[in-house]
């Protein structure tokens, strides 16, 4: 067995089966090329390489090789690889794509096997996404914007690169990997749709450093607006704390407390018109009924009576004006899924949403500061489902795949 076989699926099985095929083209930033590879291992893919001739000069082939446990293709010969790999995989993925590379998918001139096999992976209705890494100027470039242009209308997924300290990189392979195993399982289902997420947690001030809070680092409300734009989602999220990154496609407003919370959720409302809103974020129920100017000396008391006052129900607000699909998250002190249903019902009920998710944050598997989560879905509909324990990004794909239902239905 190849060592590559010791990481398959360590993440997810959601690949299990699948053939990806992985294009990397001549740029300095190749080298992540092995992370990415690496990352879709871990969701259980199989990774085959196609390296162009200038590719090779910057990574071994060898080395990817190793990394994936499958021999690189660096050429085309009469065996026609291109059009049996084009048959054999699920999806591409380019990365890094030269603005050479772009132009000549864009424009079907197969100069190398990089470019031919995704012109044949495409022309099969087959997702083929491409990460761009090159100079800013090139990026910006009039010759640039005409290859995403035929690229966009010819079916290509293109993820931008990052600026960063005014130079472009390409992205984090783990976002990049993430993002396309979203497309290579539900390819672009939610072109159309515009979804509102929120995620992390709100901050409650106390005086000027010290607040109260709870443990959510926000990852299961971002892996919903990542699997929401990965599937062609106009796509806004509402943060509060976060403890994980956004990758950088996606539009982030930034929030501290329940309050700014609420506002900035029914400012959304009111100018993205969402199809459906996904509340995953953790707001405070309640908050100091003053703010101490300044920070509280502790030399000067042995104690301070703190007052606690009530914070507005984000959801109960947000459905006094929004009449769209609303799914709502409830953290409940329980081990196991089955034991929320029955204040799951009450908190559907009383908030008149569409959908709850409701999660036992008692759970070693599931809960705040978790990777995988286990929860108990309920719907106004009448369905009832236990999805996990499973990674919080599988979890996200299968709320997202109840949100389209719900929109469609609606």
């Amino acid at each position: 067995m190849h060592p590559a076989n010791e990481i398959r699926g360590a993440v997810s099985s959601e690949l299990d089966g699948r053939s990806v095929l992985l294009g990397v083209t001549g740029s300095s930033a190749a080298y992540k090329a092995i992370d990415l590879a690496r990352q879709l291992l871990r969701r259980g893919a199989r990774v085959i390489t196609l390296l162009s001739e200038k590719a090779a000069e910057f990574v071994s082939p060898t080395l990817f090789h190793w990394a994936t446990g499958e021999k690189p293709i660096t050429s085309l010969s009469g065996e026609v690889e291109h059009i049996t790999l084009a048959r054999l995989c699920a999806g591409m993925i380019v990365a890094p794509a030269t603005l050479k590379t772009m132009a000549g998918i864009a424009s079907g001139y197969a100069s190398n096997a990089v470019v031919a096999t995704a012109v044949v992976v495409n022309s099969m209705g087959k997702p083929v996404v491409i990460a761009p890494a090159m100079h800013a100027q090139l990026w910006r470039s009039p010759q640039c914007r005409k290859a995403l242009e035929l690229l966009k209308e010819e079916g290509y997924v293109v993820l931008p690169p990052v600026e960063r300290d005014g130079r472009l990189v390409l992205p984090d392979p783990r976002d990049l990997a993430r993002v396309s195993t979203a497309i290579l399982l539900r390819g672009r289902d939610l072109e159309g749709f515009r979804i509102l997420a929120t995620a992390g947690a709100a901050r409650e001030f106390i005086d000027s450093v010290r607040f109260i809070s709870n443990p959510s680092t926000g990852r299961m409300g971002v892996e919903i607006a990542v699997e929401a734009y990965a599937r062609g989602a106009t796509t806004l999220l509402v943060a509060g704390h976060l403890e994980v990154s956004v990758p950088p496609w996606i539009p982030v407003v930034r929030v501290t407390s329940t309050q700014e919370m609420l506002e900035s959720v029914l400012r959304a409302v009111k100018s993205v018109r969402p199809h459906a809103l996904v509340m995953a974020a953790a707001p405070c129920d309640y908050k100091p009924s003053k703010r101490f100017a300044g920070k509280i000396d502790s030399r000067s008391a042995e104690r301070i009576e703190l007052k606690l006052v009530r914070n507005p129900k984000i959801v109960k607000e947000v459905r006094k004006v929004y009449d769209g699909v609303l799914v709502m998250f409830a953290a409940e002190p329980v081990s196991r899924a089955e034991e929320c249903e029955e204040r799951a019902r009450a908190k559907l009920e009383e908030a008149n949403a569409d959908a709850i998710i409701a999660n036992p944050v008692l759970s070693e598997s599931a809960g705040f500061a978790k990777s995988t989560n286990e929860v108990l879905v309920i719907t106004r509909d009448g369905r009832k489902m236990v999805w996990g324990p499973e990674p919080k990004e599988v979890i996200a794909r299968r709320i997202l795949d109840l949100v389209k239902d719900m929109v469609r239905r609606a």
